[in-house]
């Protein structure tokens, strides 16, 4: 049988037999829009939990002890917990690792206070917190201009009593805290201490400290405007006590900059810097350990491989619960999945029934069809291009379905859903593997539905057929 004589022989038949396949058609279009609705929400819901809240692409490395350990020895004279360099080149080295970010925390307790011009207000930070990093890591991610770099030797140093007395790239720097009420000591001039912070940083601020406190959102874009924002930092002084040595004093830092690779809550600035500071204010011990250090990984795949290498240092990994989500949002998907897959299948199993009711009902044309020179591979093919031609119109149209369904459901958090951090825009990802592999789910079902039926009409003899009268 030639194409178009097939094709034109299939449009009939589905034309005439809208009414008996209509309810199948309809069960196979929500089937695949249950399963592609499911498979774009557990894609999106993976891109924001495991792309940006967990990345599944990094561990951290930190000191078995260091849990209790850091937090205490910022307030007391307790040697910190920390990583050696010699350990950091080691991770470099393990098979399956990208890269490795080391961390210095500041090992002691600090404050800050501002926000302007980006903030209506300046807003005070009781316990500050802030970690150093080598300068490569963060600078592909700053504009060209920025600078992130120890400042202690381009400053000049000028004696000052006021911010307006130093260059236009310096403030005046006091050696002890101003007390409320009294003038503040001499200071000198220096440039600000450059910090970077983290998307994820604006994402908290943005999603739960701003509607709290009656601030604006200031967003990823609005933040590229702060670039140049200088704040107050008191060293060594915070809500909680004073550095275990040293004398407290107030600095500046300004802001240079936005970088994922920057510490998720507080403050990025050079490792030059926060080994300088650590010696100042917590011991030689505290400049020469790091905190932790960030292990990129080549493949998620190889974390088991690098987990046992990070033991063999006798080192620890921190619990991101990146795991724990993804396997929940594994199981949910599949408990969902499993329930469009049954619809699919209860569609497809009253195609074949409507088919096998049709060909009972159609014998004589059948036998008309053989007895004009049909073959039983033509026949099979008429019942099989009608099956796939059904699933196909009913596939497209679930996949329709879904993508209304999913817009209607974006619409719907955008208004309805209170800010949060990491609120996505889009809660849906329609990706090109699940959209083709729902097409063939589809298609195939109906015509795996249909080979039985299939099978019997190639067997219809043509003198049995035009005999009985159908």
């Amino acid at each position: 049988m030639r194409p178009r004589a097939l094709a034109e022989l299939v449009a009939r038949d589905l034309q005439r037999s809208v009414r008996t396949f209509s309810v199948a058609a309809l069960g196979i279009a929500v089937g695949i829009a249950t399963l592609s609705f499911f498979l774009a929400l557990s894609q999106g819901l993976k891109e924001v939990v495991l792309g940006r809240i967990f990345p599944n692409d990094r561990v951290e490395v930190i000191p078995p002890e260091s849990s209790v350990g850091a937090a205490l020895s910022i307030f007391t004279r307790a040697r910190p917990p920390g990583i050696t360099a010699e350990q950091v080149e080691a991770l470099r080295r393990v098979p399956g690792v990208r890269d490795v970010l080391p961390k210095m925390r500041l090992a002691f307790p600090s404050s800050g206070r501002g926000g302007r011009p980006l903030l209506p207000r300046d807003i005070g930070v009781a316990e500050l917190l802030a970690d150093g990093v080598d300068p490569s890591l963060v600078r592909p991610d700053l504009s060209s201009g920025a600078r992130f770099e120890d400042p202690e030797g381009r400053s000049s140093r000028r004696p000052c009593a006021a911010d307006a007395e130093c260059p236009a790239d310096e403030r005046c720097d006091f050696p002890s805290i101003p007390r409320a009420g009294q003038p503040p000591p001499p200071g000198l001039c220096q440039a600000p201490i450059p910090v970077v912070v983290s998307p994820y940083l604006i994402e908290v601020f943005d999603g739960a400290i701003a509607p709290a406190h009656g601030l604006p959102r200031i967003g990823r874009l609005l933040a590229g405007r702060a670039e140049g924002m200088v704040f107050e930092w008191d060293l060594g002084r915070a809500g909680l006590g004073n550095a275990a040595q040293g004398t407290p004093r107030r600095t500046h830092g300004v802001l240079v900059g936005v970088s994922p690779r920057a510490v998720e809550l507080g403050l990025t600035v050079p490792l030059p810097v926060a080994r300088r500071l650590n010696r100042e204010y917590a011991g030689d011990d505290a400049a020469a350990l790091y905190s932790s250090a960030v292990v990129f990984l080549e493949d998620p795949a190889r974390m088991t491989d690098v987990s046992f290498a990070v033991r063999d240092q006798r080192l620890a990994i921190r619990a991101s619960g990146a795991e724990q989500m993804g396997l929940l949002i594994k199981v949910l998907t599949l408990i969902l999945l499993f329930t469009s897959v049954v619809a699919v299948v209860i569609a497809a199993l009253n195609i074949a029934h409507a088919f096998g009711r049709l060909i009972a009902e159609r014998r004589g044309e059948l036998g008309l069809l053989r007895a004009l020179g049909a073959s039983q591979r033509d026949l099979q093919a008429l019942v099989l291009v009608q099956a796939a031609s059904l699933g196909l119109v009913s596939t497209l149209a679930g996949l329709g379905l879904a993508r209304l369904a999913a817009f209607a459901c974006d619409r719907l958090a955008a208004g309805g859903l209170p800010a949060f951090p990491f609120k996505p825009e889009h809660w849906f990802v329609f990706s090109l593997r699940d959209v083709l592999g729902a097409v063939l789910f589809g298609v195939g079902a109906c015509v795996l539905s249909a080979l039985a039926p299939a099978w019997r009409a190639s067997r219809v003899e043509p003198a049995e057929a035009l005999s009985s009268g159908v």
